[in-house]
């Protein structure tokens, strides 16, 4: 039986943050596949303009070329609605089949609105959800959780918590630097920050180098 992993984001753009606890979920669960799955239109992120999906998707291609059995995903920029989880995994689902065991991993700076996702029973009925660790963002109320998926459903969900690093970099930060003509070598692989130079993206528009419209991908 096969185990597919999904990580799910904006990825605006990729970097190290995601792509380090990534690995080491690769490994500590035992997947054969991990996807990377950028969204086309960020439903929890109102408000938020991200750069084109398909640059996105094509920096998560980058990314993903120098890890083994990582994969960038165009399931969720292909689709006309909104990035829902449970959309992805029924996607996902009827993709891969009944016999494959779909592991979505989800950022611990989730675990504070997780209840809130639409039909998050089924997300847990669809998968194996396991936590990556993020930078400390406080103590997380869990009781909604609990009311939303069971007391036992996230005592599972804890055990799963990946020993990776918590990475404390941000994409805000990096588009930032972008932004005032500030390096970003360390933060994001080496050919994405090729790709994000090459297509003038999170340039600032006053500059004159603003986003590009299409990926030529």
């Amino acid at each position: 039986m096969q185990r597919i992993g999904m990580l799910g984001g904006t990825f605006d753009p990729i970097h190290l943050g995601h792509l380090i606890p990534a690995a080491y979920a690769f490994n500590h669960l035992y997947l054969d596949r991990l996807l990377l799955v950028p969204a086309a239109a960020p439903v929890h992120r109102p408000g938020h303009m991200p750069a084109p999906a398909a640059d996105r998707l094509h920096m998560c291609r980058l990314a993903a070329a120098s890890l083994p059995g990582l994969e960038a995903s165009d399931i969720e920029t292909r689709r006309a609605e909104p990035s829902y989880t449970v959309l992805t995994l029924r996607d996902l689902r009827d993709s891969v089949g009944p016999e494959a065991e779909l592991v979505l991993l989800m950022g611990e700076d989730n675990l504070s609105t997780l209840h809130t996702w639409r039909d998050i029973g089924e997300i847990f009925r669809l998968a194996t959800v396991a936590v990556l660790p993020r930078p400390p963002i406080g103590e997380v109320d869990l009781a909604p959780l609990r009311r939303a998926v069971g007391a036992d459903a996230v005592d599972r969900l804890l055990a799963r918590i990946v020993p990776a690093p918590r990475v404390p970099i941000k994409a805000t930060e990096i588009r930032r630097r972008v932004a005032a003509g500030e390096p970003i070598d360390g933060l994001v692989p080496a050919s994405v920050a090729a790709y994000i130079a090459e297509r003038g993206l999170y340039r600032d528009p006053q500059s004159g180098a603003g986003r590009q419209g299409r990926c030529g991908c």
